[in-house]
Parts: structure tokens; sequence; C-alpha cells
């Protein structure tokens, strides 16, 4: 299984959950709305007045975990749909995940 994490520019949410719901066999995906910085730290792109005190910028959080064969897919949704070409897109990262534990069953 895999995990795969990606930060996005907000306005591109909706267009990130349209391509992953038309991944057949995604069971799902958790979207959060965070704040941060990158290279371009104190350039951020819009917001409070805090947020250029910080040099944050608003982003959001996508984590999806899935088999191993869907995981081209999943990054391919992801980066077609978030893509402006424009500095601070995003970022995409994928990772191995050992177990995975279902909290509704017994446990052992």
């Amino acid at each position: 299984m895999k995990e795969i994490k990606a930060y996005i520019k907000g306005f591109k949410r909706e267009a990130v959950t349209r391509a992953l719901h038309e991944i057949e066999g995604l069971q799902g995906a958790t979207f959060s709305n965070v704040l941060g910085f990158g290279r371009g730290k104190a350039n951020s792109s819009g917001g409070s007045p805090d947020d250029e005190i910080t040099g944050s910028s608003k982003h959001v959080k996508i984590e999806v975990v899935c088999d191993d064969a869907l995981e081209a897919d999943v990054v391919a949704a992801i980066h077609h749909a978030a893509y402006t070409g424009l500095r601070g897109d995003g970022r995409i990262f994928v990772s191995d995940v050992e177990r995975d534990i279902r909290i509704q069953n017994e446990p052992s």
C-alpha cells in the first residue's frame, strides 16, 4: 500500500476532488486546510496580515492511502488537476504503508 500526501493551492481543491472521484477502486481521500511555507517563505499567496508576518500561506493537504496499483493514477490525477504552472503549485509525496488496521474490527 502507498500513502500519498499532496499540498496544493486552495482554489484547486474542487478540481482535485473531481479527478480523484474518477479513479476506479479508490476508497477515499482526506482534505485539510493547512498553513505553511516553502522556498518562497515570505512571498505568501494572499490572506490575512498575520500570514505576511509569519511568511505562511494557505494550502490544502490531501492524504490518500491506496493499493500500490493505484499509485500512478492517484499521483497523475492530483498533479494534472492541481497544476497551474506557477511557483507554489505544491508538492506530492509518496510513502510505503506497512500496516492498515481498521479500528471498527475487534482488537486482538
